[in-house]
């Protein structure tokens, strides 16, 4: 059968007890500190009694904890604080303190007692691993920032160069094969880089929180659908392509980035559906809302599924926008946002994989703006 401990054991319990506990009266101010309060202290009973204590306190920490002690012992609410107290070596150390009320025997509130740990160690080590997150994430944006500036300016300006004397070339050359030829890869090759380029920069502009801009008008979403699977029917040859729509299927959005948002959903699925299988673009509208479903076999791995949308997680064929960078995905979904739309993706082993882009009728103009 249990017993209750004897005051005398209570006493013992408090006065050698490893955790530093203090006592306030009806006053708030403190009467009790046992003996491993002192010894961290390094001071007397005398000196620590009333609101001696506090003179151990760190200046920049007095006024709040004073402040937020004084206000839970008026309303007689249990309170938890962190603090630095200078040790008894003049080391200021964060100590964690925690005051409950407590009552005599017939119920009457008389007073605070609390009790308080060294957790110097561990705070240090958190501010630390905090130190060091946001200097790595500094690091981490002018470094970007740097990038993106080359991009934009060092890299931009040349390729403005190249196109506009690519496209004399070929207009001049026109009937000489070999000039026409390398004048067409050149060509290519500037647009694939300024396709980088607004890859990038549209990833930094939704990282910041910016948003894709967008520049809404009428549009038919099978027309762009169209578009897509036209150039993909030249560039993935041997693929089998097929396209069903249905119901109203225009809307206001932006024509660009809807094909550039569908085309990135289509090249992914080319290359990463079962080789040889056809390749489903659905388009559908009801009242509030068209969706364009992208369709191939094959099943997304489960461990990929939850990160499919973040920049630099996915690749698909070299070629086009978003590829390669591991874009692709996370600008289509930038894309829906912007129209106030999202994108779904549905994969099994059994039923394959399946991404629907899902769109508003109508953006806004404010929305479009603030994008």
């Amino acid at each position: 059968m249990s017993r209750k401990l004897s005051e005398t054991e209570y006493r013992l319990l408090v006065e050698y007890s490893p955790v530093m506990i203090w006592r306030a009266g009806l006053d708030a101010k403190c009467d009790y500190f046992n003996d491993t309060w002192l010894e961290f202290t390094g001071r007397t009973l005398e000196q620590e009694m009333g609101d001696g204590w506090a003179e151990g306190v760190h200046a920049d920490d007095l006024d709040r904890c004073v402040k937020h002690y004084l206000d839970h012992f008026n309303r007689r609410e249990a309170f938890e604080m962190e603090y630095r107290i200078k040790r008894h070596d003049g080391v200021y150390r964060w100590i964690f303190d925690r005051g409950v009320p407590f009552s005599d025997d017939a119920g009457a509130f008389v007073g605070f007692i609390g009790s308080c740990i060294d957790v110097d160690e561990r705070r240090r080590a958190h501010e630390e691993r905090e130190r060091r997150s946001a200097e790595e994430l500094r690091m981490a944006h002018d470094f970007e920032k740097r990038i993106l500036a080359v991009v934009s300016h060092d890299i931009r300006n040349p390729l403005n160069v190249i196109q506009l004397a690519a496209r004399h070339l070929e207009t001049v050359a026109s009937e000489v094969n070999v000039v026409k030829r390398d004048t067409e890869r050149v060509l290519r090759s500037a647009t694939r880089i300024q396709n980088i380029v607004g890859d990038l920069l549209d990833l930094s502009r939704e990282r910041e929180g910016q948003g894709i801009t967008i520049t809404p008008a009428e549009a038919n979403l099978a027309s762009l659908c169209r578009l897509v699977l036209d150039e993909l029917e030249t560039t993935a040859q041997g693929r089998e392509f097929h396209f069903e729509c249905s119901g109203d299927i225009t809307g206001y959005w932006d024509e660009n980035r809807i094909v550039q948002a569908v085309s990135n959903l289509a090249s992914n699925a080319v290359q990463h559906g079962v080789a040889g299988s056809p390749i489903i673009m659905r388009a559908t509208g009801d009242v509030d809302r068209v969706e364009v479903a992208v369709h191939n076999d094959g099943a997304i791995p489960v461990a990929i599924l939850p990160t499919i949308f973040e920049p630099f997680r996915s690749g698909a064929q070299q070629g086009r926008r978003g590829d390669g960078l591991g874009l692709g995905l996370f600008i289509a979904r930038a894309i829906a946002r912007a129209h106030n739309g999202t994108i779904e993706v549905d994969s099994t082993p059994e039923r394959g994989t399946t991404f629907r882009l899902v769109l508003p009728r109508r953006v806004t103009v404010a929305r479009a703006a603030a994008g």
